[in-house]
């Protein structure tokens, strides 16, 4: 994944740059925007790396300063819910191990962007230009949890299945992450514009999901946010502002 990222923000580069700065300083300014859509993870409770039926609603505000056409940095917090369940995998083993969790999240981040695409916003005829910009984006942040895990198989085999009782004891609940993934954008209006996006997080920790003890402790967790964003243009000219 992280391979794909890199050709393609390799082809990005590859493009002529000198029509995206030639339109001067009012091409830097600021959005406010929000996320609606939907968060899962990968880790000891998903058997795939995405078990789909575990999808669960997320939502978040960010604002986006653009320091040039191709260029951005967004600051960002999201929220969301994750869970996993032994019930969704198709090995017995796992089925019979009985264990599930959820957890909300709460991230906290500041990502760079490049933008591929970056037309003049407004045609000769002072007209908005509608058109698509995609993008990619990496950052650092954080991740703030509180994961709940239950064992709900028979009470007589309990023992058999959990390695150490639960909640196991010095999990942390607060994680380092690098959110890493890409998007578009739609130019519709003077001052709105919308998205959608999809990104990654590696947490770096097995921790996630409260099971590290009871699972495999060599499996680092991740999740995910996917959804639509909405943006209002809230500095600069808009007419000029050359995105």
């Amino acid at each position: 994944m992280y391979k794909v990222l890199f050709l393609l923000l390799l082809l990005g580069l590859s493009a002529p740059l000198s029509a995206q700065y030639r339109r001067g300083a009012a091409e830097h300014y600021a959005e406010l925007g929000f996320l609606f859509g939907l968060t899962n993870y990968s880790g000891d409770l998903a058997e795939s790396h995405v078990e789909m039926s575990e999808t669960r609603p997320g939502f978040g505000a960010f604002v986006r300063y653009h320091f040039s056409p191709a260029f951005a940095v967004k600051g960002q917090v999201y929220s969301g819910y994750v869970t996993g369940n032994d019930n969704n995998s198709s090995n017995i083993k796992r089925v019979r191990r009985s264990l599930k969790f959820a957890t909300s999240i709460f991230e906290y981040g500041v990502v760079a962007e490049y933008h591929f695409n970056t037309p003049e916003r407004l045609n000769g005829g002072g007209v908005n230009n509608f058109h698509l910009t995609p993008y990619l984006f990496a950052g650092v942040g954080g991740a703030v949890t509180d994961a709940k895990t239950e064992y709900y198989g028979p009470e007589d085999l309990r023992d058999f299945y959990l390695k150490s009782p639960l909640p196991e004891a010095g999990l942390r609940n607060h994680f380092f992450s690098t959110p890493v993934g890409a998007g578009i954008e739609m130019d519709i209006y003077d001052r709105i514009i919308l998205g959608a996006e999809l990104g990654w997080r590696p947490v770096f920790s097995d921790d996630l999901d409260g099971i590290k003890r009871n699972g495999n402790p060599d499996k680092a967790d991740w999740y995910y946010f996917a959804g639509f964003t909405i943006a209002y243009i809230l500095s600069g000219n808009p007419g000029q502002c050359g995105y």
